[in-house]
């Protein structure tokens, strides 16, 4: 998956109480308000936004993509299917970008449009001249539109995208940042009640468990939250200081990693590293032990410090691996021994960070009378 294809590439990031969403495309990064409804919500919007700006691309059309790059809010305009060659020559008199979103087999006689909010009051005059000419906010389209039509539409869009090779795995990471986006505001409301569960999560922010988890294990990783208790209660162990400094570095490696990995059409892997391993630094870099090799098949990797951040009170490194890179294992004297690809060292010597998280929880709902242990068990 390693390379330099700048080919659409889609992730989002949800923030600003859940929002604004940001889609970065063909190496472009672009933001739209959607309002502040579910994570399900968030899931339609990406799914139409990305689904649309593909679609158009296969047409040979760049028009959302140019309206989502002013900033600000896109619209929808509703009018009948008889009114689009009337709509199609009113647009153009008054210099209206727009993007038709296709039927998708729907009967009911309406033709929808895509518009920049700028574009606003001009569209509003000529909606007054169309047959059941409606605009809507793009949440108010996605909140209160007719949920099988939209359902209907989505799926269509799908269908036209499945020729692409390795769409849905962006479209997956899209979603994943987009959770990402939450540990903030999911961190605060932690902060609020000392305790939370993932059933908390749930219910408060409409999240399916999957997602509720993953947002509770990044929690737990860089130390916000404890590992949870025989009722399922992650208790906060983080001042709020502490907290929103923490935060702030996360995000700042966690930007990097969504624009290399955008960059580079490549997956990036987290992973944690104990201080232990540290061999050897400089101004720039750290030098640490693979976990797994001893002896004669001791190997070391140097690691960039800007893409690491100190968590679990300053004893544990979080970083990354590219999967496609191939990493230069060196002996302790420096000399490089041979090379291997990021995914490889990711599967052979180092575990997922949120593994032995949700390992320990597994754990405690199966027997909840026994205590689970305190530390974290990593590959030696």
């Amino acid at each position: 998956m390693a390379g330099q294809d700048k080919e659409g590439k889609a992730m989002s990031e949800i923030s600003d109480a859940v929002q604004i969403i940001r889609v970065a495309y063909d190496g472009v990064e672009i933001a739209m308000k959607v309002g502040s409804g579910s994570i399900k919500m968030m899931q339609k919007a990406i799914d139409l936004i990305v689904g649309m700006l593909k679609y158009e691309k296969t047409m040979g059309k760049t028009n959302l993509k140019g309206m989502l790059q002013k900033g600000g809010d896109i619209q929808v305009l509703s009018f009948a299917d008889e009114d689009l060659r009337k709509f199609k020559k009113m647009a153009n008199k008054y210099g209206i970008l727009y993007s038709i979103m296709p039927d998708a087999g729907r009967k009911d006689g309406i033709t929808e449009v895509m518009f920049h909010s700028e574009a606003a009051p001009r569209v509003r005059m000529i909606c007054q001249k169309l047959t059941d000419g409606r605009m809507f906010n793009i949440d108010e389209y996605l909140k209160n539109g007719n949920e099988e039509q939209l359902n209907q539409l989505l799926k269509h869009l799908e269908k036209e995208k499945m020729g692409n090779r390795g769409l849905r795995t962006e479209e997956a990471r899209a979603f994943d940042t987009a959770v990402d986006g939450l540990i903030q505001k999911i961190g605060t409301y932690a902060m609020e009640k000392s305790a939370i569960s993932v059933e908390d999560i749930k219910a408060d922010f409409q999240m399916e468990e999957k997602q509720a988890q993953d947002v509770v294990d990044k929690l737990t990783t860089i130390g916000v939250l404890d590992k949870p208790d025989e009722t399922g209660q992650y208790k906060v162990v983080m001042e709020k200081e502490a907290f929103e400094r923490r935060i702030g570095r996360y995000q700042e490696l966690t930007n990097r990693m969504r624009k290399i990995a955008a960059a580079k059409n490549t997956d990036l892997l987290d992973i944690t590293i104990t201080k232990k391993l540290i061999v050897e630094e400089n101004a720039h870099a750290i030098k640490t032990r693979i976990p797994g090799l001893y002896g004669e098949k001791v190997g070391y990797l140097w690691i960039n410090k800007e893409d690491v951040m100190e968590i679990h009170n300053g004893k544990t490194l979080l970083t990354y691996l590219d999967k496609g890179k191939d990493y230069k294992i060196y002996a302790k004297d420096n000399r490089v021994l041979h090379t291997m690809k990021g995914g490889q060292l990711y599967e052979s010597h180092y575990d997922k960070v949120e593994k032995t998280v949700r390992e320990r929880y597994a754990k405690v709902k199966a027997a909840p009378e026994k205590k689970t242990a305190r530390t974290q068990t990593r590959r030696r």
